[in-house]
Order: structure tokens, then sequence, then C-alpha cells
């Protein structure tokens, strides 16, 4: 059976950083709570290998790219580190958790799909979808293109947060490996895929507007998110709210001329400066936060 190449093993190990800084932003939104994924270690693994130590149930996140659909690839997250996940994205305290309990976080569950597919898609350049999306707890059953494949891409990661520390498994075949490195596989790796099953979609097929909206993009185009933008804030004591008249003034925490805030759906996205438009007040985007930047902000939230 084929080896996988050490220049595939040492290119796909290279982009882990920037893969799961993006699962971490895509999780965090969907939890509302900082989860950060980190500490990726990538290695060539036997599949029998695996077998030992997938004895016990776990919760197995099976997709494809769409353009792949035969080319399955695998999260697996232990049961205790489920547990730990669960109570932080609820708030509540369980010692298992089951198909049921799993319901109430699939969509954090599921934003690691997300993830991955927006990692892939902005490395190609091109947006990317997900299909065949399939979330279960239980004993882990390799999936047939990893059964007939000699090696397997395996990346170790750690999970962490507030009160959460885990470990996460994700596995990939050649072909999907190639599709993240931009490289050819012994077949060649082909562009586009969607989130199906489960939840989110994104999609692509040719890099362009209208690949994007043949393969189903544009359906999420008129999904309405608010847009606020902050001035500022400031804390105050009950008495001092009730003491509020008219002329009063509050001062806030932000000195003249400083730029705004600019939130979407009540996250921080980017900041601006106020112009004005005829009659109307509008914000001039003079800054876009990176996913680092966004992925802190939620943080000093949880």
């Amino acid at each position: 059976m084929a080896q996988l190449s050490p220049e595939l093993v040492s290119k796909f190990s290279n982009l882990q950083s920037n893969i799961w800084q993006n699962v971490s932003l895509a999780v965090s939104e969907a939890a509302g709570v900082g989860i950060n994924f980190s500490d990726a270690m990538t290695i060539a693994s036997e599949i029998s290998d695996l077998y030992g130590e997938m004895s016990s149930p776990k919760l197995i996140i099976q997709f494809a790219f769409a353009n792949n659909p035969e080319s399955n690839q695998v999260v697996l997250i232990s049961q205790d580190t489920l547990v730990d996940i669960f109570n932080t994205v609820t708030g509540k305290s369980v010692d298992a958790v089951d198909e049921n309990t799993i319901s109430e976080i699939r969509d954090a569950i599921e934003a690691i799909v997300q993830g991955l597919c927006l990692a892939a898609g902005n490395i190609r350049n091109e947006a990317m979808v997900a299909s065949g999306l399939s979330v279960r707890l239980q004993i882990f059953s390799v999936p047939n293109n990893m059964q007939s494949a000699g090696q397997v891409l395996r990346t170790n990661l750690r999970i962490s947060g507030e009160d959460l520390s885990g470990s996460l498994i994700w596995l990939v075949d050649e072909e999907t490996a190639s599709i993240f490195t931009n490289t050819e596989s012994n077949s060649a790796a082909r562009p586009g895929f969607s989130v199906e099953g489960g939840g989110s979609k994104a999609t692509g097929s040719s890099g362009s507007l209208n690949g994007l909206e043949d393969s189903g993009l544009d359906l999420l185009y008129d999904i309405p998110l608010e847009v606020s933008v902050e001035l500022g804030r400031v804390r105050m004591v009950v008495k001092d709210v009730i003491e509020l008249g008219s002329g009063s003034i509050v001062e806030i925490d932000k000195a003249a001329g400083e730029p705004v805030d600019v939130m979407v759906n009540g996250r921080l996205v980017a900041h601006g400066e106020v112009v004005v438009i005829e009659d109307n007040f509008g914000v001039r985007i003079t800054e876009i936060l990176s996913p680092a930047e966004r992925m802190a902000k939620l943080n000093e939230v949880a």
C-alpha cells in the first residue's frame, strides 16, 4: 500500500496553525465562549495503529469535500473532552453525554467543520463546501477510503477554554491533504465543497461569482445580520441612572476622535470613523479585525 510522502506530511503540518485558528474562531462564535484549538502535531499514521486506541465510543464527526465525496475525513473527540465542551458551552454540569445532550451543542460541534471549510477556502482562495456530514457518539469505524490507504495523516490537538482542557484527533487521507496543500495526489484534487446534513453551507466550484451562485452559496445571501455601531460604553449604578434627565451628560469610555466599534450580531469585527452622508450618519471602515483579534475579544467576553 502507498506511503505518504514526507513532503506532503511536512506541508500539511505547516498549515495546522492557520487551519485551527479558523476553527477556533468559528467554534467560539457558534458557542458564544472562547474555545481554542492549538498545539497541533501531525504525523503519518498506519491504519492498523488506529484500531488499538479506538475501542471506546467517541464523538465521531465525519464528512467529505463535496467534489470528492469518497474521501472522508474524521474528527474524533473523547467522551471526557465532550463533557467539558458541553459544560463550557451550556453552563451546565454533567458527568456524561448522550445523543440528546449532544444536540444541545450541535451548532458548536458543526462549527468545527465550518472552520475547516473556511480554512481550506482561504488556502485555495475559493469557497469550499463539505457534504455527508455525520455526528455520532459511537465506536469508530474506519471509512472505506482510509481502509484502502496504507497511511493517513493524523493530527492531534489540544482543546482549551474556560474550565475546558481536552484533546481532538483529525484524520485525513492523502487526497484531502492534497486539497489543503494545493498539491496533486494520485487522484488530482478538484476544487469545491459545502456542509450538508446539519446546518450551515458554504460552497463553490470555479472560484468565480457565478460558480459560487451555482453551487448554492447564494441561498445564504438573504440571511439578515444585525450591524450596529458602538460609540462607547459606561457602567453606572442604579441611583445615577434614575437621576438621569433631559440635559444630563453621560461620559463614555472613549476619547474624542477615537474609532468607533462596528459589531455584527453583537461581535466586534471592525473599527471605523463616523462620517456624514447628506443628512445621515455613516461609518467608514478603517480596520477589519483579524481572526486572532476576534478570538481575543471572545475570550474577554468568556
